[in-house]
């Protein structure tokens, strides 16, 4: 008989490849926009083309193994019903606090904007797709503490390309730090929420807001790097704790139906 984890792949090396495809794809289109001497709307669109290729990949094995998505977290939030939507509030405040410091970028034409907002679309959909959907459903049977430590730290090494282009040490440790913490918190969120949806949508507005931000943000980001660490930090501390008293509670419920009455 065949082992239950060969029946299903593995999990670990399966997840370490789709970040490779996906980082591949984004490199081979910066590499042809960098040939054909593209500008930056140029290295965008290649970028998007590549982001959306990916997405059309995902899109199609999630789709393969549950039509509604739903164990890879896409559903409905009911404001109504669903109290854990305050959970979210803080990701409002981190995705602002760009526009805020720097203020937006007048320059940019409207068809800047379009592609601007139709490429972090594709970003945020395509790798809350994988990190936070797809290979979370492939590590469950590794269980959250595994999977949350496991897909930080691969989010945050997958992102380190960006950190690079820092001009001093002190500000690549900053954006390292930085990746690290984003992927965490989404990662704690999506094990507190079960939901995919608002994630995206903040990837979405994090990723847009950046892009539409002044460029004279530069002069202040190691101070603005410095600041949405210690949001993610105080955040993710928070979801922890959320975590740890679900366990908890998880278990004395558990306990206490398994006590045999009087």
């Amino acid at each position: 008989m065949k082992k239950n984890v060969a029946a299903k792949g593995h999990p670990i090396l399966f997840s370490l490849m789709l970040g490779v495809l996906l980082t591949l794809l984004i490199a081979v289109a910066s590499a042809v926009a960098t040939i054909l001497e593209y500008g930056d709307t140029g290295m965008m669109f290649a970028q998007g083309c590549a982001f959306f290729l990916m997405a059309v990949i995902v899109t199609v094995y999630m789709k393969k193994k549950d039509r509604s998505m739903r164990i890879f977290g896409f559903k409905w939030l009911d404001i109504r019903k669903e109290k854990v939507t305050l959970y979210y509030i803080p990701l409002l405040v981190i995705a602002a606090v760009q526009p805020i410091m720097g203020g937006f970028n007048l320059e940019l034409s409207v068809s800047e904007i379009v592609l601007i907002f139709i490429f972090t679309m594709l970003v945020g959909y395509t790798e809350e797709s994988i990190f936070r959907g797809i290979i979370r459903e492939r590590l469950q049977s590794k269980g959250p503490i595994f999977y949350i430590v496991f897909s930080s730290i691969f989010f945050g090494v997958l992102h380190m390309a960006n950190a690079l282009n820092g001009s001093n040490l002190i500000h690549i440790l900053l954006q390292v730090l930085n990746a690290l913490l984003i992927g965490l918190i989404l990662a704690l969120l999506i094990e507190t929420t079960h939901n995919i949806v608002p994630l995206i949508a903040f990837h979405f507005m994090f990723d847009a807001l950046a892009q539409m931000t002044s460029t004279t943000i530069i002069d202040k980001e190691v101070l603005l790097v410095s600041i949405l660490n210690i949001l993610c930090l105080i955040y993710s501390g928070y979801l922890i704790v959320v975590l740890m008293r679900r366990r908890k509670l998880t278990k004395l419920l558990s306990d206490s139906l398994i006590t045999p009455g009087n």
